[in-house]
C-alpha cells in the first residue's frame, strides 16, 4: 500500500495527441488579426495597491481561448523541461521548418508560462513569433494531404 510519504512520484508523459486539420483551422483566423498594421497585444495596468498586470486586447484573449479549446495546449507535455528547445525557435526566422508537433509544444510552452509569468504571452506576440507559428501552420495545412476523418498528415509525429 502506498502512502503519501511512500508513493512514487511519476514523471508527466511527453506524449502529444495527433493535430487535426480542423484544429489548425480553428486558430489560422487569429493570422490575419495578429498582422494588421499597428497591432498591439494589449497594455500593463498599475493601479495603487496591486502590482502590474497585463491588459489583453479581445483579439489577444480570443486566442488564447481558442487554443486551448482546441487542443493546442496540452497539460500533459511536460513544457518546463522543454522551454530550453523552445528558446531556440523564438528567434526570428527559426520556426520556418517546424512541424506541428513542434508547433503545439512552443504553444503549450507560451501559454502555460504566461500563467506563470505574465506578459510572456505578449511578448511573444510582440516579437511576432505567435505571428510565425500561425504562418508556418498556414503553409503546413496548404499543402497538407487531410484523410476522409479530417486527421491531417502534417508531422504531428
Amino acid at each position: 500500500m502506498e502512502t503519501a510519504k511512500t508513493a512514487t512520484v511519476r514523471p508527466r508523459r511527453a506524449v502529444l495527441t495527433p493535430v487535426r486539420a480542423s484544429q489548425i483551422d480553428a486558430i489560422l483566423p487569429f493570422l490575419e488579426l495578429l498582422s494588421a498594421p499597428g497591432f498591439s497585444p494589449g497594455e500593463w495596468k498599475i493601479e495603487p495597491g496591486q502590482g502590474p498586470w497585463f491588459s489583453d486586447v479581445p483579439a489577444v484573449a480570443g486566442l488564447r481561448d481558442a487554443l486551448y479549446a482546441h487542443g493546442w495546449v496540452d497539460g500533459h507535455f511536460n513544457w518546463p523541461d522543454w522551454q530550453e528547445a523552445a528558446q531556440e525557435f523564438v528567434v526570428p526566422g527559426r520556426v520556418a521548418g517546424a512541424d506541428v508537433k513542434t508547433i503545439r509544444q512552443l504553444f503549450t510552452t507560451h501559454l502555460r508560462k504566461d500563467r506563470f509569468c505574465e506578459g510572456h504571452l505578449a511578448a511573444m506576440l510582440e516579437s511576432g513569433h505567435i505571428r510565425e507559428l500561425l504562418q508556418r501552420l498556414h503553409e503546413i495545412r496548404a499543402t497538407a494531404r487531410v484523410g476522409q476523418t479530417g486527421a491531417s498528415r502534417c508531422g504531428s509525429g
